[in-house]
């Protein structure tokens, strides 16, 4: 009888054990996004009701480059974009920020001259100006592709495409800096190379 009793309960606590396990696996499976045409894997998050790739986008594509040309470099900050091929880079379902959805990243962030403490990885920049990346966008430091084909700023500058077309010669770009931590957009050449960030 003591026998039969501890049978049952086993299987009941493994059968209501079951969902926790389900619900975790699911979790884990909404956190991530995978690129069905090249398989790579994004870290997703969700902040002001938009869903954000949490790395830059590392997809290969004419127009795209690793920093110095170094293929281990794409690995740890995703690859460096000209604004002609970030406008077609991110993966369907997803599209390159406009400026509204920076500025919604930015005012959940407290829409001030700290914005970016919010916002940085809590490695990786220089000195000491690592964020404490509160809201999960991870933003790492990887530096850019200048027109003449040489780079420069990594560790200190994270760069990001914004939709925003602006003139035939140059778009919006927000950027942090390891001296400060503002989130800050300026216009700059689009045969530079930047990082982008996809978002739905």
């Amino acid at each position: 009888m003591k026998s039969t009793l501890f049978i049952k309960i086993f299987f009941l606590s493994l059968f209501f054990s079951l969902p926790s396990f389900a619900v975790k696996k699911t979790e884990a499976k909404s956190n991530e996004f995978k690129d069905v045409r090249d398989d790579q894997k994004y870290r997703i998050v969700n902040i002001a009701d938009r869903i954000w790739f949490a790395d830059n986008l590392n997809y290969k594509m004419d127009g795209s480059f690793c920093y110095k040309d170094d293929e281990n470099e794409c690995i740890a900050y995703g690859r460096l974009y000209t604004w002609n091929a970030a406008v077609k880079a991110c993966p369907a379902g997803y599209r390159l920020p406009t400026e509204e959805d920076f500025e919604s990243l930015w005012t959940v962030a407290g829409a001030d001259f700290n914005a970016a403490y919010l916002l940085k990885a809590a490695y990786g920049w220089s000195g000491e100006t690592n964020g404490n990346d509160s809201l999960k966008f991870s933003a790492m430091p990887a530096g850019n592709r200048f027109d003449d084909e040489t780079y420069g700023n990594q560790g200190k500058f994270a760069f990001f495409w914004s939709a925003k077309k602006g003139s035939p010669q140059e778009s919006q770009v927000w950027y942090m800096t390891s001296k400060s931590m503002g989130l800050n957009y300026m216009d700059k050449p689009k045969t530079f190379g930047f990082s982008v960030r996809c978002v739905k």
